[in-house]
């Protein structure tokens, strides 16, 4: 689910000067073209507006480990595995590979596995 845009500090000042000229949540957020949960967002709080906090679980690298990772994989040629151990993260194979692709740029892909000869063809083979 994609972030709900944010309020700018002009259109916050915009909703309380409507609000002193006497106008009603509905037709502020009809005349901004905003929510009106966020209409009242705005007019409840006693402290600055602030966006709504997000739920959901935080990330396991931050922005500098995700940039450390990328410039490993793609200069330094290692595998994620490697990259891991030398510095010491604590992720799994798959957030590597998913912070590498994020770039858009990847140089070491998963290798497909192949599945093993059956009997049948082994014989073929050697015949």
């Amino acid at each position: 689910m994609r972030k709900a845009s944010q309020l700018s500090n002009e259109e916050v000042s915009k909703i309380l000067h409507l609000k002193l000229l006497g106008k009603t949540v509905k037709e502020i957020s009809k005349l901004l073209n905003r929510s009106k949960s966020m209409i009242y967002r705005v007019l409840t709080l006693k402290t600055p507006y602030e966006p709504k906090p997000r739920s959901g679980r935080p990330r396991a690298t931050d922005i500098r480990s995700d940039r450390r990772i990328r410039r490993m994989s793609s200069s330094q040629k290692m595998s994620v595995l490697e990259i891991t151990r030398a510095y010491r993260l604590q992720l799994s194979k798959n957030t590597g590979h998913r912070r590498i692709i994020e770039t858009g740029y990847m140089i070491h892909a998963k290798m497909a596995r192949k599945l093993p000869l059956s009997k049948l063809h082994i014989s073929k083979r050697l015949q």
